[in-house]
């Protein structure tokens, strides 16, 4: 199996079970720290607490009080592009519509704005047809590449 570390990966079809081995044998190759996320994460308040509590986002300014989910998605839209690690979600076809296009849709703007250091997803679903064509339609285009394009040089599926 020839994996891009460059990109972010999707590993669809078959079982479950043979998703998870795949995404085992990748994560066991690759010299990045990762953080799997757990399968039981749906919505985009679960993942903002998983972030606060593993400490994945830098405040660039201080807060006397605590900072607001708002305030830490965007220290972590930040963190991501300075972290070089791998993000690990199983199952996302479990995640709510909205939040699991959000959390894309941020993963590769950033890995098209910034090659060299960030951080990558790797993702285990059923079925990517729906989630890469509502990702064609909101990734931003840049002044060389369509929409499509900047999806397909960042994001490389596995079809099992």
């Amino acid at each position: 199996m020839n994996v891009n570390s460059t990109k972010h990966i999707l590993i669809c079809g078959k079982t479950e079970a043979e998703r998870h081995k795949v995404l085992s044998t990748i994560i066991e190759q690759s010299n990045l720290a990762f953080f799997r996320f757990p399968k039981s994460m749906s919505l985009l308040s679960d993942y903002l607490n998983i972030i606060q509590t593993k400490k994945l986002f830098s405040p660039f300014y201080e807060s006397k009080g605590k900072y607001n989910l708002n305030q830490i998605l965007d220290f972590h839209i930040d963190w991501i592009a300075d972290n070089n690690c791998l993000f690990v979600f199983e199952e996302f076809q479990n995640i709510e519509d909205r939040f699991g296009l959000e959390i894309m849709r941020i993963m590769i703007n950033n890995l098209e704005v910034n090659h060299k250091s960030a951080t990558k997803i790797i993702m285990t679903l059923e079925d990517e047809t729906e989630l890469i064509n509502n990702l064609y339609e909101i990734v931003n285009e840049t002044e060389y590449k369509t929409n499509v394009q900047v999806v397909e040089s960042n994001l490389q599926t596995i079809r099992l």
